[in-house]
């Protein structure tokens, strides 16, 4: 994907084409030692989706496994605005638009939200497919969501929550999964993993970095393969993928099997232990929908922030959400949500009462830094452009249950061959 770098002419784009309520201050008029002088200095001030007692911003998001996203912003939203906003400013949230993972419809919902709808941000941007990434750089459109696309990467306008997670450069990533594993272990690395991935971008990315992290602390990779169809697909016959994982180290089974797999993770875990498969199943799939379906019991999730909810910050946003729907329960995808609206509500909190897109980005990409005691690492900006949030952690799915049985933990960035 192609990513324009050039943000000076970018500023000029935004106003020109898309009429973006740009205006400009050219003359200040001063006293000097007694004599007049005049300078002309031209200063961009875009307030699209500003008013005195408002801001407004929309997401877009893949519903079928995001879907909780848009509610973890709203329960966030709505607890700045009941406080009385930010700098005098209610948040308005135009709710998330569904995208359905396809790179073309993300791109005209991204055009139709900011050239329509007069977005201030976009928040959240939570899907694997995201189209628009181009579109928000050369219009410097401010992005916040979870950084597991690409367009989180290699830009100066998207911040993801724990950073940029899938690099398209694939130079740099994190030990923060085998650095997990190998806590686990209690420092024990001599074991084998497989992993299975999707048949995509972020699949094939994600292989890289997920074979690199464990590589990086000692323990051994016997296959990695981003063979299973790309979503919205589902393989039908899961047998032939779990033949081959069950073989996968030299004729034998791994001690560790990671899926990677948005939507066919229960299924594929389900014919692993249907298989006598032993050893420790991994997904990326926390989420209350699966408890209870086939295969998801007994497996662990691995997740880059922290999913206890006794955790107290887990606990203050689960009241939040509460407040909007009472009902719901603990997701991935709602505390990706709500942590990328905190994460906008800090970053309004920081920049003060002028705001416009450029004292916005200024103030990110000037040392702000963003994290959430025990659920969150610590993000640093701009270099998080460039870099994800080293830190990873495992839950247990027991008896159809949600089991916490680790604390966040933090590795290190690593660079990659």
């Amino acid at each position: 994907m192609r990513r324009n770098r050039l943000l000076v002419a970018a500023i000029a784009i935004s106003c020109a084409a898309l009429s973006l309520s740009c205006s400009k201050s050219v003359k200040d008029d001063a006293d000097s030692g007694g004599e007049s002088t005049t300078t002309t200095e031209a200063t961009t001030r875009t307030t699209r989706g500003v008013t005195d007692s408002s801001v407004k911003v929309g997401g877009i998001s893949y519903g079928v496994y995001f879907g909780d996203a848009g509610l973890g912003v709203e329960a966030r939203i709505k607890k700045a605005n009941d406080a009385g906003g930010v700098h005098g400013r209610k948040i308005e949230f135009l709710g998330t638009q569904e995208d359905n993972n396809d790179a073309t419809k993300g791109l005209d919902l991204t055009r139709s939200l900011v050239e329509r709808d007069q977005v201030f941000a976009l928040l959240p941007v939570m899907t694997g497919g995201f189209g628009g990434g181009d579109y928000i750089v050369e219009n410097n459109i401010p992005t916040f969501g979870w950084g597991i696309n690409p367009a989180f990467c290699e830009g100066a306008v998207a911040f993801g929550i724990t950073g940029c997670v899938t690099n398209p450069s694939l130079k740099v990533g994190s030990n923060a999964l085998g650095t997990s594993l190998k806590e686990m272990f209690d420092g024990d690395t001599d074991k084998t993993i497989a992993f299975i991935a999707e048949d995509n971008d972020a699949g094939r990315g994600g292989l890289v970095l997920l074979q690199t992290s464990v590589e990086d602390v000692g323990f051994k990779v016997v296959s990695a393969k981003a063979s299973l169809p790309a979503p919205p697909e589902q393989p039908g016959d899961v047998s032939p993928f779990v033949a081959d994982l069950l073989s996968s180290n030299n004729g034998a089974a791994p001690d560790l099997i990671y899926l990677q797999a948005s939507l066919a993770g229960a299924k594929l875990a389900d014919g692993l232990q249907k298989g006598g498969f032993k050893g420790m199943i991994i997904t990326p799939s926390y989420s209350p929908l699966l408890l209870g379906v086939p295969g998801y019991n007994e497996i662990h999730v691995n997740t880059q922030f922290g999913m206890d909810p006794t955790l107290p910050a887990n606990v203050e946003m689960l009241e939040a959400v509460h407040a909007v729907k009472p009902d719901q329960k603990m997701s991935l995808a709602l505390v990706a949500g709500y942590l990328s609206a905190d994460m906008f509500v800090k970053a309004l909190e920081a920049t003060g009462k002028d705001l416009t897109v450029e004292s916005f980005l200024k103030t990110l990409n000037g040392g702000f830094t963003y994290s959430v005691d025990g659920v969150v690492g610590e993000s640093r900006w701009p270099e998080m452009h460039e870099i994800p949030v080293p830190c990873s952690v495992m839950t247990k799915v027991e008896n159809k249950e949600f089991n916490s049985i680790q604390k966040l933990v933090c590795g290190k960035n690593i660079d990659i061959g």
